[in-house]
Formats: C-alpha cells, structure tokens, sequence
C-alpha cells in the first residue's frame, strides 16, 4: 500500500448569532428626581399606610437637595412628610392664646411625597407627584 502525502487543513467556523442580546444594563431606564421634601427642615417620613420611616431620637429626615438616579424597577413608596423637629410625633400641644392654661393637640400640616429608600439604606423624598414628569436615562 502506497502513502500518499496531503496538505494539512484547516477548517475554521464563524460564530454568527442569530439575534440580538442586549449588553449589560441596557435595557432598564432610571429616574433621575430631586429629593426635596420639607427643604433643609428637619421632620418625619411615612408610609401612606402610617409608617414612620424615619423613627428614632437619632433618626430624621431633612432634604439633602441632590439629584438622584434609581431604576424603574425599584421601589418607590407614596407617603407624606411631616415638618415636626423629627419629634416621631404627628401632632403637637398649643396652649391657648385667650386661656393660658388650656391648651390642645393640632396635627401638624402633611406634605405628600414619593419615597425611595436606596434599596432600604436611607429615606429620599420628593415633592414631584408626577413619576411621568421626571427626567429618565438608559441604564
């Protein structure tokens, strides 16, 4: 039997694919919305069903004026912002002006707001009812 001598070869496929796939992050949308409930006064944040956010001696809310960026996929909570101090307390003592020792209790007035909590990190509130009014980007 003879041995033939032939040509190494080489077979080389492409990968072609087929459709699309969208690359990391491309196909959410983020809001970008101010947090600036009650401007710099310091006060309380709760849920619409009642929740304080901001509980605690410790605890606050104060708007810190910045833009923020938070995709359409979390969560955003309606609520109202109440300018007490950060007392935890929805409404106060007034003494009478007429009977100096008779006094009642006034609710304080409520602001409504949209609540983002960073993914439960922290409390941004915004005065802007209308999520389809903000500002958005692709992520």
């Amino acid at each position: 039997m003879k041995k033939v001598y032939q040509h190494p070869q080489v077979v080389v496929e492409e990968f072609a694919p087929n459709e699309y796939v969208a690359a990391c992050g491309e196909s959410g949308t983020t809001y970008l919305f101010n947090c600036n409930a009650g401007g710099g006064a310091k006060g309380d944040v709760y849920t619409n069903d009642g929740q304080n956010l901001t509980q605690g001696t410790r605890s606050y809310y104060h708007a810190c004026s910045k833009k923020h960026e938070a995709s359409s996929t979390e969560e955003f909570i309606n609520g109202y912002y109440i300018q007490n101090g950060g007392n935890d307390k929805k409404t106060h003592t007034v003494v009478d002006s007429y009977f100096p020792f008779q006094s009642h209790e006034e609710s304080y007035p409520t602001i409504p707001v949209i609540i983002w909590t960073d993914g439960g990190t922290n409390v941004h509130a915004t005065t802007d009812l209308d999520q389809n009014s903000w500002e958005t980007a692709k992520s």
